[in-house]
């Protein structure tokens, strides 16, 4: 998604298998991740010669949880069942993880990761 949206112009698509070599993902991996995005609408696809992909809307519109929501439902968890003396306080430590790491991710657009410069190492 980082890379559709460093490339996004509203028009242009880009080849899955220049996406596979610059994110160093297998093509057929990519294949079902681009194919799971289309199916929540996120990306949409040209086929043919000049065909690719390319996000539905600006990387503006798009926040992370969307993204983390459409490919990975469960990355952030269902919360466990209170069991024992310390089981509430478990809990809503949990809960209280689970809706940090919603709002984190929520109040990020895929643009600011896209824009994001690369860090750079020194030696």
């Amino acid at each position: 998604m980082v890379n559709l949206a460093r490339k996004h112009d509203g028009q242009s698509v880009v080849r899955a298998d220049d996406i596979a070599e610059s994110e160093a993902i297998p093509p057929s991996f990519l294949a079902q991740i681009l194919h799971e995005l289309k199916r929540t609408g996120l990306v949409t696809s040209r086929r043919g010669k000049t065909g690719g992909w390319r996000l539905t809307c600006s990387p503006a519109e798009i926040n992370l949880l969307t993204i983390v929501e459409a490919l990975e439902p469960e990355a952030l968890g269902q919360l466990p069942e209170a069991h024992g003396e310390s089981g509430a306080a478990v809990s809503k430590l949990w809960e209280e993880l689970r809706e940090s790491s919603r709002n984190i991710l929520k109040e990020r657009s895929l643009e600011s990761m896209a824009t994001n410069p690369e860090p750079m190492f020194y030696i």
